[in-house]
Order: structure tokens, then C-alpha cells, then sequence
């Protein structure tokens, strides 16, 4: 529950709605607490003395005030509902943008399954709780002193039987509601998990056809169903009998105050009216309790989706714009990149420890205008090589200069403006083929559009769709092929006009004679750096310098010419990949 604190910094600018809902409701049950009175009015004034029309009066005003509780009461929940979907709007929008700020290293200790449940369900649940917590809590405890307060003025001995229930009422919610919190943070990381593999399937539909991995999947997912079913199976049983175990001891508490309150009125020392009046007291006591048995539940999840929310809104980037805010930065060498000793190790998702070196002591130079070509077999660590360079990540020794200053004392947004990055799993979104390419600059005339299109060999494949450069792409691009997908990030990162351009295996999807075509054309399209991550020799032949990497660790470099003649490592690749033997 103390979670829930948390929320407070996203309710305070609406907490004039929970408190017009709280002054609301505190009205509504006032009324409540006088219909009683009416009750017993009508039993002892009008019916025991035969008085019709005093009947006939005191009914009336009885359903005025049901009548005028009724408003107050709806109007108390309208306004709860606008406190709580204000609130958790504005949640939600700084959960989304605190997700968005968070570096490669944090998400990649999260799942993007995990985030959309903290991002949905979560906060559906905290909404929930929000919009049912203000109606109740606001009214529940009004509701029961003021019974409570009716019942000792009406016979203070008959009242002793309240009180001997409360803490039996106290026990039975102390235990449900520490054992189900435990509870509910299970099937909320069950959740995690099952929208985890539902996402993986989804997106990996191809290869678990193509492997004929349909039955493995479907069990896997059976198996994750039905451990959150269990889990949420016996949260539920657990809070579906805390209603009952309530109603039983108010049911106790009722009889005995007819056992006892029943002799009071044989004897004369309490009105027939009264009685009635003291059990619809009682009744009102048990209300509240009832009412928290519905509550509860409700509270108790909030209190751990908040509490998951608050996990990722306090994990800190590890990525910090230490620059930002300090004007704008110039660069005397926009496109000249530099490794000095540059060491990095992800971190593991279980404990945060660190794992074995990516990169190890990375000593590397691209002059600006230069065109290099990091080569090597998939883990040898060319990728986080060139995450380095927008900082995606920050190295753990070492430095990472671009325009011979430290990336670390340059604002990442102008940083990462200089850079551009066409990867090997290209993203799309949808929306239009044109949207899609002025993802970087959305202001884009349609020339530069088609220009950059042509230039990655884009331009034919879009002119032969029905809607042309206005196609819509589907979710994750699924209507376009891979090589299409890649020619369209290029496009994309080419429209930046970068300092420095990264294409990071981005032909890997593309034949020999396209990949030839962007080549050319990059070649001719004004630059400054390219860099090119590749695994295909083919790729990297035509770049001034080659870089061989091996196990995080820079094995040579040269131009093919000289590594033909000194790197053994690159004379396997060659003769693996192109099948001629090196004499």
C-alpha cells in the first residue's frame, strides 16, 4: 500500500476533483445516516399511534433525502473518475517518455513484454484502484464512525456487540491483505512473462514455421498461461473469501442484537422503532467492511502495479546527457571518429554483474572523409563497436571522441544529429513509405525523398506500388520484404545527411548486384564518413581500410591488399567466403 504514495506526485494537480468527490460523498452519507432515524420516527410516531399522515410525511422526506444522497453520490464518483484518468494519463505519458530516455543497457535488462504490461496493465490496475480507492475510502469511514456514533446514542449497552466484531473484522483483513499483495506481484511478473513469449511468437512467426516449431511454441505458451492462471487462481480465491468470512461475522453480529435487543423491547426499555433503526446501524457498520472486501483487492493490485511502475520510472538512464543545456556545439572535425583504449562489458539481467569484455582495449582511428569497413564473425563485436559512437552505450575504460571531442561532453541530441545509423533488422512504422524515409527529417521536401530513394535502390521497387511513395507499410514493415525493409532504412539515414554514416550489416538482405548499385551510390552521394559493419567480404572490398575484429579485440587492419599478405584471420574469411585458396 505504501506504493501507492508514490502516485501522489501525478494526482496533485487534480486534487481539487478527489476533494470535491471526498466533500461529495461526505454529504451523500450524512443523508444516508439519517434515513434510519426516519425509520424509527415512522414505526414509533406514525404506525404504533396509527397517524397516516405523519406516515405519509416522514416517507416523503425520506425519499427526498434517498433522492438528494443519490446525486451527491453519482456526482462524488464523476468527479473520482476524472481525478483517476487524468492522473493516470499523465502517468502513463511519463512512463512512456521515462522508457524512451532510458539507454540500451537498461532495456536490455528489461523485456519489451515487461514494459507493455507496466505500460498497459499496470496502469490500468492503478486506475482502478484510483477511481474505486477515492469513492470508497472517502466513504467507508465517514459511513462507520457515524454509525458507529448512531448506535452508542440509541443503547449503549446493545452497542458493546459492535464493538466485540471489529476486531475480529481487523484479523481476518490483516492476513488477507499481507498474503495477497505477495500474491498479486507473482501474476503481475506471470504477465510479464506470457507477454513476453506472445510477443516472440508474434514477431517470429516466420521462423517458428519455418523450423515447424508450432507444437514446441504452443506448449511453451501453455506452460507460462498456466502458471499465471495458478498463480491468479489462488490470489482470487484467497480475496473471493474475505466477502463471505465478513458477511458471516456481521450476520453474528446481527443476530446477536436480535437475541439481545429483542429482549430489551419484550422488557420496554427499547422502542420497536429504535431496534430497526439499530440493525439498519448495524447494517451500515458492515457496509463499510463489505465495501473494503471489494476495495481491498483493488488497493492491494494498484499498490503493486505502482510499485512495478515505480521500478522503471527509477531506473536512471546509464546514459546521462551531462552536456545538454550548454549551447550549441561546434565541431572543428564534424566527421573524424576516434577509439583510445576503449574497453566495454554488458551487464548480465540477473544481477546486474558485469560479463566477459565486448570489446577490449579498442585503439582505432576514422579520419573524416574516410570509408571503413569493420569485418568479422557474428559476436566479434563490430556491432557494439559502432554503438559507441552515438552512445548507446558508454565505454567502461577508455575514450570516444567524434570531431576529436570526448561523446561524452557533447549533447546527445546534436551528437546523435551527426550520426546515422542504417541497421541489419531494420525498424519501420506504420504508416507511409514517405513517412517512414522522414522519420529523421519530417519536414523533407519529395525530391530529397525520392533522391535518397534512388540512392538505396529504394525508387524502383516503390514505384511499382499501387500508392507509390503514399503505400502504407504494415506493422513492422510486414508487407515488404527484408532487402526492401533494409533499402528503406538506408533511405532513411541517408535523408539526415549525416557526418557520419553507419550501416551496420545493412545489406545483409540484399543480392550482390544491389548491394554493388548502393555502393556506387553512396560513392557518389555527399558525405563525410561511412563506416561499414559487414560480414560479407564482398561488402567491405571496396572500402580504404579494413578492420578485422575477433573476439573484441581489433586483430588488423589495412587494405585488402595488405591484409591478403599479413592477417592470416582475414586470409580464412576470404577463402571461406569467395572460395579461393591464398598461395
Amino acid at each position: 500500500m505504501k506504493s501507492l504514495i508514490r502516485v501522489w506526485p501525478w494526482l496533485k494537480p487534480y486534487w481539487r476533483y478527489a476533494a470535491a468527490s471526498a466533500a461529495a460523498t461526505f454529504v451523500s452519507v450524512v443523508i444516508n445516516l439519517l434515513i434510519p432515524i426516519q425509520t424509527a420516527r415512522v414505526i414509533d410516531q406514525g404506525i404504533a399511534e396509527g397517524d397516516s399522515a405523519f406516515v405519509r410525511r416522514t416517507v416523503l422526506v425520506m425519499v427526498g433525502l434517498i433522492c438528494l444522497g443519490m446525486a451527491f453520490a453519482a456526482f462524488a464518483s464523476a468527479m473520482a473518475v476524472r481525478m483517476a484518468f487524468h492522473t493516470v494519463t499523465d502517468l502513463r505519458q511519463d512512463l512512456y517518455d521515462h522508457a524512451q530516455s532510458l539507454s540500451f543497457g537498461n532495456l536490455d535488462r528489461r523485456s519489451s513484454g515487461e514494459l507493455l504490461t507496466r505500460l498497459t496493465s499496470d496502469v490500468t490496475k492503478l486506475q482502478a484502484g484510483l477511481t474505486m480507492g477515492v469513492a470508497i475510502v472517502s466513504r467507508a469511514p465517514i459511513m462507520l464512525i457515524g454509525a458507529l456514533v448512531a448506535i452508542v446514542s440509541l443503547d449503549a449497552s446493545l452497542s458493546i456487540v459492535a464493538l466485540v466484531m471489529l476486531p475480529f473484522v481487523g484479523i481476518i483483513f490483516w492476513y488477507v491483505v499481507g498474503r495477497s499483495g505477495l500474491l498479486y506481484d507473482a501474476v503481475q511478473t506471470r504477465l510479464d512473462r506470457l507477454n513476453t513469449v506472445l510477443q516472440e511468437n508474434i514477431e517470429g512467426a516466420e521462423l517458428v514455421k519455418a523450423f515447424v516449431r508450432q507444437d514446441h511454441e504452443t506448449e511453451r505458451f501453455d506452460e507460462v498461461a498456466d502458471d499465471l492462471a495458478q498463480q491468479a487462481i489462488a490470489v482470487n480465491q484467497l480475496v473471493a473469501s474475505l466477502m463471505p468470512a465478513l458477511i458471516a461475522v456481521a450476520s453474528f453480529g446481527i443476530a446477536a442484537v436480535l437475541w439481545i435487543g429483542g429482549g430489551n423491547v419484550i422488557e420496554g426499555s427499547l422502542s420497536e422503532g429504535n431496534l430497526v433503526a439499530f440493525i439498519s446501524y448495524m447494517v451500515m457498520v458492515a457496509m463499510p467492511l463489505i465495501m473494503f472486501s471489494f476495495l481491498q483487492p483493488m488497493l492491494t493490485s494498484a499498490g503493486t502495479s505502482m510499485g512495478r511502475i515505480d521500478e522503471v520510472l527509477s531506473d536512471l538512464p546509464e546514459v546521462v546527457d551531462t552536456a545538454a543545456g550548454h549551447g550549441t556545439f561546434t565541431q572543428p572535425l564534424p566527421g573524424d571518429v576516434m577509439f583510445d583504449g576503449v574497453s566495454f562489458a554488458y551487464a548480465s539481467q540477473d544481477d546486474n554483474s558485469q560479463l566477459g569484455y565486448a570489446l577490449d582495449n579498442i585503439n582505432l582511428h576514422i579520419p573524416q572523409g574516410q570509408t571503413v569497413a569493420i569485418l568479422g564473425a557474428t559476436g566479434s563485436g563490430k556491432s557494439t563497436l559502432i554503438h559507441m559512437i552515438p552512445r548507446f552505450y558508454d565505454a567502461i575504460t577508455g575514450v570516444v571522441s567524434v570531431g576529436g571531442v570526448d561523446v561524452r561532453n557533447q549533447p546527445l541530441d546534436q551528437l546523435r544529429a551527426t550520426i546515422g545509423i542504417a541497421l541489419q533488422v531494420p525498424r519501420l512504422f506504420t504508416g507511409t513509405i514517405a513517412e517512414n524515409i522522414r522519420v529523421g527529417r519530417p519536414d523533407a521536401s519529395e525530391e530529397s525523398v525520392v533522391a535518397v530513394a534512388m540512392a538505396a535502390q529504394a525508387h524502383g521497387f516503390i514505384s511499382e506500388l499501387a500508392d507509390g511513395y503514399q503505400s502504407q507499410v504494415e506493422q513492422g514493415g510486414a508487407n515488404l520484404s527484408g532487402g526492401q525493409r533494409q533499402r528503406l532504412s538506408i533511405a532513411r539515414t541517408l535523408l539526415s545527411n549525416p557526418d557520419v554514416l553507419i550501416l551496420d550489416d545493412s545489406t545483409s538482405a540484399v543480392d550482390l548486384e544491389t548491394e554493388v548499385r548502393i555502393q556506387e551510390a553512396l560513392e557518389a552521394y555527399e558525405k563525410q564518413t561511412v563506416i561499414l559493419v559487414a560480414q560479407r567480404i564482398s561488402t567491405a572490398l571496396g572500402a580504404d581500410r579494413i578492420v578485422v575484429m575477433d573476439h573484441g579485440r581489433i586483430e588488423a587492419q589495412g587494405t585488402h591488399e595488405e591484409l591478403i599478405a599479413h592477417s592470416r584471420l582475414y586470409q580464412e574469411i576470404y577463402e571461406s567466403q569467395l572460395g579461393e585458396s591464398i598461395s
